[in-house]
């Protein structure tokens, strides 16, 4: 039979309390085996991050800006888009095209190249590029000051983020005058570019297209009022 004195219980009563307080000397494998599975998953969510941004593109150096004087944008002898007609003035003897804020015009293409507009303060709209769509009668004074608006519908993200590029890249090569806009009643392109008397649709972003027509109708000389900013 076996003896159990008082300083062996003491020795094991002593021992269950170390035990208790370390956690019992089993779970200690289990929780290092946890974290390390915890550790592993975050490393493997970081890698995945990263092959993530990398196929969009994060890390791909930002496109160098357009040369706007390069030799594949010259337009010497050549004819960039549809020639149409300026319609007749509403009013040959005052301000020929002008129609009272809120008034409908009337365009003989989709979009405008030339016709009737509201004059100061409902147009021409402020230059830059728009979320909205505007009315024909604002941007048609935009072409009357000589300005290029474009127009866009059914883009991609990626195609609408390479359009507006496109045109913040001519805005600061001396083609500031430039309105961009969604247009949905643009349904026979993706792009259509309009001057005063100049149309030119397009079935896709095609930058090199885009920069010929702002090279032979930027501010030109059929515009009424070319020259106002």
């Amino acid at each position: 039979m076996t003896v159990t004195t008082r300083r062996d219980r003491r020795e094991r009563e002593r021992t269950r309390q170390q035990r208790r307080r370390s956690g019992g000397g089993s779970p200690a494998p289990r929780r290092r085996i946890g974290q390390g599975w915890i550790v592993l998953g975050v490393v493997i969510a970081f890698i995945a991050l990263i092959l993530v941004a990398r196929s969009l593109g994060a890390f791909d150096a930002p496109a160098p800006p357009i040369d706007v004087n390069a030799q594949q944008f010259d337009t010497t002898g050549q004819t960039v888009g549809t020639k149409i007609e300026a319609t007749s003035p509403t009013n040959p003897s005052g301000a020929a095209y002008h129609i009272p804020t809120g008034q409908t015009g009337t365009y003989n293409s989709v979009p405008p190249t030339s016709g009737e507009h509201w004059a100061a303060p409902a147009a021409p709209a402020p230059w830059g590029i728009k979320d909205v769509n505007l009315p024909n009668e604002v941007t048609t004074h935009n072409l009357e000051h000589g300005g290029v608006v474009i127009a866009y519908n059914g883009l991609s993200s990626s195609e609408l983020d390479q359009l507006k590029k496109v045109v913040r890249d001519l805005m600061s090569a001396g083609f500031p005058k430039i309105i961009l806009e969604p247009y949905p009643k643009l349904v026979d392109a993706k792009v259509a570019l309009t001057a005063w008397t100049w149309l030119y649709k397009l079935p896709t972003v095609d930058q090199t297209q885009i920069v010929r027509f702002f090279r032979a109708h930027y501010d030109p000389v059929e515009a009424p009022e070319r020259g106002t900013p």
